[in-house]
């Protein structure tokens, strides 16, 4: 059982993962000038519920995420978001892992986006 604790332990603490609330990570990205490029993981079927207009969309689910994800321009800033923020800190995570610096995962996804009643609109072409 001890093994077992500093196993998991360890891992825990090897986990960096950069997050930010959602009425700071609105206000960056409002505040950015269109430099901070808002990533949805979500489905189509989770976007065509809600989403935040000019988000980029990765279906974390679909076969070419990684790829896609990875193909992005390293030197850029990222704000990555999903349902509740697991998808979108896995995806941090990877991103960070591959040379990303400027990734962050916003905590608690839509869900808390949505109960600290934030805009589904932010600035047409932000993400250019």
């Amino acid at each position: 059982m001890m093994r077992f604790t500093v196993i998991v332990s360890l891992f825990f603490l090897n986990q960096i993962t950069y997050d930010i609330l959602p009425d700071i990570a609105y206000k960056n990205i409002i505040d950015s000038d269109n430099k901070i490029i808002l990533i949805d993981v979500r489905s189509k079927k989770e976007l065509d519920e809600i989403m935040i207009s000019g988000v980029l969309n990765y279906d974390f689910n679909s076969d070419e995420f990684e790829k896609s994800i990875l193909s992005l321009d390293i030197d850029k800033t990222y704000y990555v978001i999903c349902r509740s923020g697991r998808r979108s800190g896995i995806t941090t995570e990877l991103m960070l892992e591959n040379r990303f610096e400027n990734v962050f995962n916003i905590k608690g996804g839509m869900i808390k986006w949505i109960d600290s009643n934030l805009k589904l609109s932010i600035k047409k072409g932000h993400n250019k």
